[in-house]
């Protein structure tokens, strides 16, 4: 009677209490193989990366207001000894700026023969080959190995070598724009020649043949900058008087090569400038100029455009042949009478510099912050994926584990139930078979 009635009480609760609680542990490993899932899904999605955004370059001060220099005090201060001005004009030519650091970045490619042809063909016309040979084939000597003798009676050309000591100039302007790849394809070298054929197209013939072994060499840090120094060149030059060309060549090529900026700004405003001075005093004038943007504008041109503008009406009122040194003169009046002022832009300048570094600081910065950020965000989603994996084929495995173990626990119950209907089955037969018994003995 016990036994049966722990069976009953066995396949009453426990099986039906531990069915329910292996339900809900299916219920809940399927909830975190879905929840596992959305985050796997969240952690493929591209991760947010915040727009950084540079602040507005901020409104310079504005300069101090100048104090003016009257033409008699120029007039005034220039030397009567004619030995004086021409020492002045001397000593100017020998500003000399800092040098910057060469950088060439240039791809190679072979396209553009015909437009290299062309341009080549434009300067042959600049530099004539019938008037200037050796320019274009070269120049060298014949070596006799054998003896010179040999040669002159067979006539035999095995018996000389030709020996090149210098290349023609197509040749040389291939070979130096294929150095360390400055220009190395024919479309490059076509824009270099045809900035040589501009330089050289307003100038007289004699004085081309001079610059043109210059210009072959010239190279400025890149072609961009080498074609527009050539470009400013192409417009200054032609300004010079003729016996100042060359001079003044070596000195713009100097000061755009030295030169801490680049130099085509200045030379673009002396290109403006120059034209108001006597030809004969616009080589001088230049080197003024220069000399007062270096040594005392530090390189500031807004600065020097401002002072220069207010000199050229005096020119009219100056001796042709004086105008030069007027000008030095009148850049040592300025500074003298507006020494505070220089300060005071100085301080401007600087303080405004500061500003923009600033700002390019602080842009910098939040560009670098915002990039960990991303990358965090980043590995944050990866973390999370890698959770995620692991969760979901925890709750496939524990899934799996419970369907074993509720089919084992079905597998026992039916087990149990048939085992309890047989006995039943066996002990009503016996109470069956005994109430014959009975039956038949009292028969």
């Amino acid at each position: 009677m016990k036994k049966v009635y722990f069976s009953k009480l066995e396949n009453r609760y426990y099986y039906g209490i531990s069915r329910t609680f292996w339900h809900i542990l299916s219920a809940l490993a399927v909830l975190s193989v879905i929840v596992a899932v959305s985050i796997v899904g969240w952690s493929y999605l591209p991760a947010s990366k915040e727009k950084v955004v540079k602040a507005p370059e901020p409104q310079k001060e504005a300069y101090p207001k100048q104090v003016e220099v009257q033409l008699d005090e120029v007039i005034s201060a220039i030397p009567k000894e004619r030995s004086q001005i021409e020492e002045i004009k001397k000593t100017s030519e020998t500003a000399r700026p800092v040098r910057k650091p060469r950088v060439d970045l240039v791809k190679k490619d072979t396209i553009g023969l015909f437009a290299f042809e062309q341009q080549v063909a434009r300067l042959k016309n600049l530099l004539p080959p019938g008037e200037f040979p050796k320019l274009w084939s070269g120049d060298g000597y014949y070596r006799y190995p054998q003896g010179e003798l040999k040669y002159k009676v067979t006539k035999l050309e095995s018996y000389r070598e030709y020996v090149t000591t210098s290349d023609g100039l197509q040749l040389k302007i291939e070979k130096q724009t294929n150095r360390d790849d400055f220009a190395s394809s024919y479309n490059q070298k076509a824009q270099l020649v045809a900035g040589f054929n501009s330089v050289l197209k307003p100038l007289k013939k004699d004085i081309r043949r001079s610059l043109i072994t210059q210009l072959v060499t010239f190279r400025n840090s890149s072609l961009k900058k080498t074609l527009s120094s050539l470009e400013v060149l192409s417009g200054i030059l032609p300004l010079y008087d003729d016996t100042h060309v060359n001079k003044a060549y070596n000195r713009n090529r100097s000061f755009l090569l030295r030169n801490p900026n680049d130099g085509i700004g200045l030379l673009s405003y002396e290109a403006e400038t120059l034209p108001n001075f006597t030809q004969s005093e616009r080589y001088a004038a230049s080197n003024i100029i220069k000399s007062e943007y270096g040594n005392h504008y530090n390189y500031n041109l807004a600065a020097l455009q401002e002072n220069t503008s207010n000199f050229i009406p005096f020119l009219r009122r100056i001796d042709a042949d004086k105008q030069a040194i007027a000008l030095n003169y009148y850049y040592q009046i300025y500074r003298g009478k507006n020494r505070d002022r220089a300060d005071k832009i100085q301080d401007i300048e600087n303080a405004h510099e500061q500003r923009l570094n600033q700002i390019e600081q602080d842009f910098k910065s939040a560009q670098l912050l915002a990039e960990a950020n991303y990358e965090l965000k980043k590995q944050k989603k990866g973390f999370w994926r890698k959770k995620s994996f692991y969760a979901i084929a925890i709750a496939v495995g524990a899934i799996l584990a419970i369907t074993l173990i509720l089919l084992m626990l079905s597998m026992i119950r039916n087990v149990n139930r048939l085992a309890q209907a047989m006995i039943e089955t066996n002990k009503n037969y016996t109470n069956n078979e005994k109430t014959n018994s009975i039956i038949s003995n009292n028969s």
